[in-house]
């Protein structure tokens, strides 16, 4: 098919999607320390954990010297 006179052929660019950034909070809600340990206790490294979610190896690490002194409270 021919397009009509003074219409040019538009081409369809294709749309670039926007890459999805981790949102860094420094900090973590108490909800999700429960995770973290398990993490932890998997086999993560504290590093990996705070990687993933966007904070210092010390928050995960405050977090994971607090639920061994929390049991014997």
């Amino acid at each position: 098919m021919r397009a009509a006179k003074g219409e040019a052929l538009v081409e369809a660019k294709p749309v670039r999607q926007q890459r999805t950034v981790r949102r860094e909070t420094g900090s973590i809600p108490a909800s999700q320390f429960g995770r973290v340990r398990a993490l932890a206790s998997y086999g993560m490294t504290p590093a990996q954990v705070a990687e993933y979610y966007g904070v210092g190896v010390d928050e995960i690490e405050r977090i994971i010297r607090q639920s061994n002194s929390s049991r014997f409270a």
